[in-house]
């Protein structure tokens, strides 16, 4: 059998420490990536944590199986302990990510209560929802207010025909918010509450008066 000394040795320590980052830096990522001065560029770094996955489950295929042969025996511990280490990590890191930038979003969606109880003012005085959101200042807000995140920074407001498009809505509020890739999530406010379990091209999380769209 191995000596235990290889599990105790240095460079091995070292080796499962760099292999444990994903469990790091996937949730940091996501965070760096919602907040005030975020960016998308985040979000691409962590889609690289995930490029050694496939080699790794190779190697906790082919390790084991290693082991049986003395002169490789070192090589087949270092590969087996890194890639069961990386793998946990990953599948680990990715969710706690998720979680993260899922607790950004509900922080967003009690930002935009503002924004949203002055288009209902406006509605409620002028007998309609507001042309667009320039039509609130300075009466019902001093100004447009931005998300808050550098990402995604924009409100995108529809009224009338292409709000209609919504599920029926008189009017939306909508922030694009791709994850990285070839990814067009969105998160939606509707007017009447009404969201769907799927459609615009993912499937809807509800977050406080919000949804998530997933895609």
């Amino acid at each position: 059998m191995t000596d235990a000394k290889t599990f105790r040795s240095p460079s091995l320590l070292r080796l499962i420490a760099v292999s444990a980052l994903p469990l790091v830096l996937a949730p940091l990522l996501q965070y760096l990536a919602v907040a005030p001065f975020g960016s998308n560029t985040f979000l691409t770094l962590e889609m690289l944590i995930m490029l050694p996955l496939p080699a790794a489950l190779l190697a906790l295929l082919v390790a084991p199986f290693l082991l049986f042969i003395r002169r490789l025996r070192p090589i087949a511990v270092r590969s087996l302990v890194a890639s069961a280490v990386f793998t946990a990590a990953v599948f680990i890191g990715l969710p706690l990510g998720g979680r993260v930038r899922m607790a950004a979003f509900q922080h967003l969606a009690e930002r935009s209560a503002p924004l949203v109880q002055a288009i209902r003012a406006y509605e409620s005085r002028h007998g309609a929802p507001p042309p667009d959101l320039t039509a609130l200042v300075p009466e019902f807000l001093p100004s447009i207010p931005s998300t808050g995140m550098a990402a995604y920074a924009s409100y995108e407001y529809y009224v009338g025909a292409k709000a209609a498009g919504y599920d029926g809505n008189p009017w939306v509020l909508v922030v694009s918010t791709p994850s990285g890739g070839l990814n067009w999530d969105q998160f939606m406010y509707f007017a009447l509450q009404n969201y769907p379990k799927t459609g615009y091209g993912g499937c809807l999380e509800r977050i406080s008066d919000w949804a998530y769209v997933h895609e």
